[in-house]
């Protein structure tokens, strides 16, 4: 079987970049947008920022199965509080949690 990756362009913090994932891995992430009110650029940025690992492509994938198991566990609905990114970034509660520890310790 083989597996195919599927390459797009995504700006980070303003530099463009290209990230190759599944194409599952890209409809996860388009829904994910979705859901979020947001952009693929956005978000990247965001996972980036505060979920960083040596490879921003494992970060993606990391990020869209905490997302997705969040979604069905329930999670996502922690308090938050003024300084929390969801506040300053337009980010939805739900997804701050998911990408800061700091709301979920509130």
């Amino acid at each position: 079987m083989t597996l195919s990756l599927v390459s797009r362009n995504v700006v980070i913090a303003g530099q463009r970049t290209s990230f190759r994932l599944e194409p599952e891995m890209w409809s996860a992430l388009d829904h994910i947008c979705e859901e979020e009110h947001t952009d693929v650029h956005t978000l990247c940025t965001w996972i980036s920022d505060y979920k960083p690992r040596s490879n921003r492509t494992s970060a993606i994938r990391a990020f869209i199965v905490a997302y997705l198991r969040a979604q069905l566990n329930g999670k996502g609905k922690s308090e938050h509080g003024p300084d929390c990114p969801c506040h300053t970034e337009d980010m939805s509660e739900g997804l701050c949690s998911i990408l800061t520890e700091d709301c979920q310790t509130h």
